[in-house]
């Protein structure tokens, strides 16, 4: 089985080097309908902190199909190439949120199985490979449950953490991320007052938050000790001189946390009141978790164990195939042979022949069950494969 992959992901590439690459939304939809265009069996990931793409074939063909997610964009030089059983363990890792800035972050796994989903719904995601995805989602739910300390929380709870439970708070946007701050917000001082800015204001319902109408935002800039901005917009969100003109009009200190991908803001200036921090800027403070070793070795163990399976299954169909086809030529041939030598041999050639063959089948059955398993190896297959006189290649 032929597979490749690329990571864009923090810290060798940078936010600057990830913005342009971002696609969420209708974005990451529209880029999967390009790649199933193309005839590419690709899986395609896209979250704040990374950007992965992994293609079913060659590098090559992964070339090709970086030219269709991302028809625009020249690829920056950093991303990581990882092929076979290493991206494999990769895919896996990435799901079960071992890669991440905080060791286990849940909402890695949900983006995961999201954009698996609108994958498989766009068709550009099946076969093997789709059961290769499947199987990481399945693998990173399970380690996280019985065997990762799961953190709580996100870059959105370390954004309220080093805004220190303000007693004002705006956040902008009125996503996944948005609304995690808002929560954790709360969930540190319920008594912080608390105004969203969204495009559709009336849509959203939080009890004790105010929400203003995104056009407010500037004001917003002037008046708040903290700003949150978690939008998913395409690109930043004003020219700098609105940035600039906010914090000509301010006295105090502005904290701005941005958590979007591609960033909200790219401050010029701060005249000694702005503090920004950006996505990546937080992944690098936060204190990551300890990576679990056993956590590591469970998901390094079902990785290899999946890549046997797959990577063996072109050569163990044919070996099964030709090991059955003995047993059910023997079979023919000693039915024929002791048929004759029965009182009533029309009457009881079906119960003979179904005789011969459990027997066949059963004595079959521990080779053929160890070739289909997980612990089936080359080696294995080989040895099985020449004790019946069977060639591999064949």
């Amino acid at each position: 089985m032929t597979l490749s992959g690329i990571s864009f992901a923090h810290p060798s590439t940078g936010n600057g080097e990830r913005a342009p690459l971002s696609v969420e939304g209708p974005r990451l939809e529209a880029a999967y309908q390009r790649l199933h265009q193309a005839g590419f069996n690709a899986f395609l990931l896209s979250t704040c902190l990374r950007v992965e793409l992994a293609v079913h074939g060659c590098e090559e063909a992964l070339g090709r199909a970086a030219e269709a997610a991302f028809p625009d964009v020249e690829l920056p030089p950093s991303g990581v190439v990882r092929r076979g059983r290493d991206l494999v363990h990769h895919l896996l890792r990435v799901a079960a949120g071992m890669d991440s800035a905080i060791i286990g972050e849940p909402e890695v796994l949900a983006q995961f199985r999201r954009s698996l989903d609108m994958g498989k719904q766009v068709g550009s995601i099946g076969g093997d490979f789709g059961k290769i995805l499947e199987s990481a989602v399945a693998t990173g739910r399970s380690v996280r449950r019985s065997v990762l300390d799961t953190p709580e929380g996100s870059l959105a709870l370390v954004a309220v953490q080093i805004a220190g439970g303000p007693e004002r708070l705006a956040v902008l946007g009125a996503g996944t991320m948005a609304k995690a701050a808002v929560a954790a917000a709360l969930n540190s001082n319920p008594a912080t007052a608390i105004t969203m800015y969204a495009r559709r204001p009336e849509a959203i319902d939080i009890p004790g938050v105010n929400v203003e109408h995104f056009s407010e935002v500037p004001r917003a800039l002037i008046d708040f000790p903290v700003v949150i901005s978690a939008t998913s917009a395409k690109r930043e969100l004003f020219g700098s001189e609105v940035l600039d003109e906010a914090l000509a009009k301010r006295s105090s200190p502005l904290l701005l946390l941005d958590l979007a991908m591609p960033p909200d803001f790219s401050p010029h200036h701060s005249n000694g009141l702005l503090t920004y921090r950006n996505i990546d800027d937080l992944a690098t403070l936060v204190r990551e978790h300890p990576a679990s070793s056993q956590a590591a070795t469970a998901i390094s163990q079902e990785a290899d164990a999946l890549w046997n399976r797959m990577s063996l299954r072109p050569a163990v169909g044919p070996v099964i195939v030709a090991i059955l086809e003995q047993a059910h030529r023997a079979v023919d041939e000693e039915v024929q042979r002791f048929m004759f030598k029965l009182d009533n041999p029309n009457g009881n050639e079906p119960v003979l022949r179904q005789l011969a063959q459990t027997v066949a089948h059963r004595v079959l059955h521990p080779a053929l069950s160890h070739l289909g398993s997980a612990e089936a190896e080359a080696g294995s297959v080989e040895v099985i494969a020449e004790a019946f006189g069977v060639r591999v290649d064949e």
